[in-house]
């Protein structure tokens, strides 16, 4: 079995509390340290301290680090064999690790551009000295030191993002999720690798209640979860939550209805129906009903596969929590109707690991609380749209229209609770200079206004 420590600023760290972590198919694979809240906010007191890496040099250190991840052995594993052992513990597809991975490397060689794309056209980018060069204006600076990140295991792509806050200036404590702790060990070891102090970056696998002490003890975090963890954290504003994505397509009438079951379907399936960007509700102009027998078709098509096949596109579990997953959809529908029933596929000699098939519901109203449940695996639920009605689709992470009509476009766009609108791409596409859920840049740097004297204008003060 495995045996993967913390990182602290000292280097590895393993504790006498582990946590056994199984994987796809429940069988025990892995023993994660359990870094205890004393120990733990002794290593935020030594982030503090320590001196931030100095933007002017980020940008060469993040990069050298993407080639270390990608390139060299880390922790004794390249990275092909990292990537298995991800998709076998998680029962991702290892298409979609591969994709993740990429991700992670595209963003440390991009991040001196993508940490300044939050910044206001007035400031002077972070990092800028004080100086009378800038008599008067606004600088970018941190709103804290210490950034805290909880990381989601549903996607390895979730550790692309908190890479940034190491440009800005921040210091970061990643507590991992005991699903993926190994996407976020070869990472920071990458970073140290490449540069990064051991005392500005660590890793801490622990219990709730430490996790909760770090959020606190750290200046700003991001946290994914469920809608409890949105509803908790929702008037805090040194804290970012990062909850159920409900992203949806809408299919015009005006628009060409192949392509739109294209989007629907390449949606749904987006990183085996997990990732928040993934398709959970279409709205239909014109025939829902005929719609969503057709969509039904295109994804009863999908064949079951280990997470290890290139073919893979769903995601794998041990058979009881597929099963469990499959009845509470079920469940939900009620009297809705099922054009595609999920099932618990087990996996050829894989002892209990199951493939969870994709499931289409058909909703008979647009209000219908369903079409924003959110599964973690490709689960699509279908219902009628009329112009007019666009208040329906708020509240969702990613709003993709597919349509002509540039007035509903517009219309979409001014909900305040949808982060991305697109028009006729699937809600899963992504793109460098498109924010995921608005730059984390807004969320951890402002505004610091200076007005500096130069000695002119103090002779004539006095």
């Amino acid at each position: 079995m495995l045996d993967i420590p913390a990182l602290g600023p000292t280097g590895p760290y393993r504790t006498r509390n582990r946590t056994t972590v199984t994987d796809a198919s429940g069988v025990p694979a892995r023993e994660l340290a359990s870094v205890p809240g004393l120990v733990v906010s002794h290593w935020i007191d030594q982030l503090r301290a320590s001196a931030p890496l100095p933007v002017a040099q980020a940008a060469d250190v993040l990069a050298k680090a993407a080639d270390v991840f990608a390139d060299q052995e880390v922790l004794g594993d390249d990275l092909d064999a990292h990537e298995r052992r991800v998709a076998e513990l998680t029962g991702t597809p290892l298409t979609v690790v591969r994709e993740c991975d990429r991700l992670i490397t595209a963003t440390l060689r991009d991040v001196a551009r993508t940490a300044s794309a939050a910044r206001p056209a007035g400031c002077a980018p972070a990092g800028t000295a004080v100086s009378t060069s800038l008599p008067a204006g606004a600088a970018w600076r941190r709103t804290g030191d210490v950034f805290a990140v909880h990381a989601a295991g549903n996607s390895p792509g979730v550790h692309a993002m908190w890479p940034e806050a190491l440009a800005l200036g921040y210091r970061v404590v990643v507590r991992p999720s005991n699903r993926d702790p190994l996407t976020p060990l070869r990472l920071v070891t990458a970073l140290r690798e490449a540069g990064v102090p051991a005392t500005q970056l660590v890793v801490a696998p622990c219990d709730h209640a430490t996790a909760d002490l770090i959020i606190e003890r750290s200046d700003r975090a991001v946290v994914y979860g469920g809608q409890d963890v949105v509803d908790k954290y929702r008037n805090r504003a040194d804290i970012r939550p990062q909850g159920p994505g409900r992203s949806k397509l809408v299919v015009a009438a005006d628009a060409d209805r192949d392509t739109g079951l294209e989007l629907a379907r390449t949606g749904a399936l987006y990183h085996a129906g997990t990732a928040c960007t993934a398709t959970t509700g279409v709205l239909v102009e014109h025939d829902p009903a005929g719609f969503a027998a057709e969509l039904a078709a295109a994804l009863a098509e999908v064949t079951p596969a280990g997470p290890l096949s290139d073919t893979a596109l769903l995601p794998c579990m041990p058979e009881a929590d597929a099963r469990r997953l499959a009845t509470a959809v079920l469940d939900r529908a009620g009297d809705a109707v099922v054009h595609l029933a999920p099932r618990a596929e087990r996996l050829g000699d894989t002892g209990s690991m199951a493939a969870l098939t994709p499931a289409v519901v058909e909703l008979t109203s647009p209000k219908d609380p369903l079409l924003s449940y959110e599964m973690p695996f490709p689960c699509v639920w279908v219902a009628p749209f009329e112009r007019g009605t666009t208040h329906v689709l708020d509240g969702s992470l990613v709003l993709s229209l597919h349509t002509e009509d540039l007035g509903l476009i517009a219309a979409a766009s001014e909900l305040t609770s949808v982060s991305n609108v697109y028009r006729s791409r699937p809600t899963s596409w992504v793109h460098p200079d498109v924010p995921h859920d608005g730059f984390l840049g807004e969320f951890l740097m402002r505004a610091t206004g200076l007005a500096l004297a130069d000695e002119n204008e103090t002779r004539s003060d006095t």
